[in-house]
């Protein structure tokens, strides 16, 4: 890859306007979500214009990630409320407004409120019912306290329509947040305790850790 990130220190040449060019479509495809209108960029992003990294490198999950999101899928397909939901994943795009959308590691729809939905190749315009969430891919560096982002994004959803939004983070200490609305969110430390997507649907995420680790 050729770097393409402009160089600001004295001596340094600036960018060739083909070189600005490649910057800009680099930079549009390393945009992860749009918030106020503005682009939230892949964390990593500065190492993919400076030439360190490819896209590929910063834009997949981890293996953590990856099995989190996959032990909560195996749950919800083989639960009984399964005949009623659509289970929808790999960073479904929901449009909240013009110029402004968030991506969901899980979306969870009622099928009836999809019932004639057309599915096209761009984000989903209606609301999920319920999003999970497993840490973010977004680069947090603008934000004074990181916490901040994930309070906005919840905030943002509820407003959208979405019912109760759940983030499942795996950093430092593990940790699960909970909300109904952007003004009540539950913090719970740890994993081994129960969360109830709605009535009727509730899963321990420790306990299917531990499940899906001895099969």
């Amino acid at each position: 890859m050729v770097p393409v990130e402009e160089k600001s220190k004295r001596g340094k040449s600036a960018l060739t306007p083909e070189q600005r060019r490649q910057r800009q479509l680099l930079l549009g495809q390393l945009v992860y979500e749009m918030e106020d209108e503005k682009p939230v960029y892949y964390a990593g992003y500065r190492d993919v214009l400076s030439g360190l990294k490819e896209p590929e490198e910063i834009m997949g999950s981890s293996g953590l990630q990856s099995f989190l999101v996959e032990i909560v899928q195996r749950f919800l397909f083989t639960h009984p409320f399964n005949t009623r939901l659509r289970i929808m994943a790999s960073e479904v795009g929901v449009q909240i407004r013009k110029k402004e959308w968030r991506s969901c590691d899980i979306a969870i729809y009622e099928k009836e409120r999809l019932k004639n939905y057309v599915f096209t190749n761009k984000y989903m315009d209606i609301p999920p019912d319920y999003v999970i969430e497993v840490d973010t891919k977004a680069d947090l560096t603008k934000y004074q306290y990181q916490h901040d982002y994930f309070i906005k994004k919840t905030r943002e959803l509820h407003e959208f329509g979405v019912k109760k939004v759940i983030w499942i983070f795996t950093e430092n200490i593990p940790v699960i947040w909970e909300s109904e609305s952007a003004d009540a969110i539950i913090i719970r430390d740890g994993w081994n305790h129960d969360v109830t997507i709605t009535e009727g649907l509730t899963f321990n995420l420790g306990e299917l850790y531990a499940e899906a680790q001895r099969d």
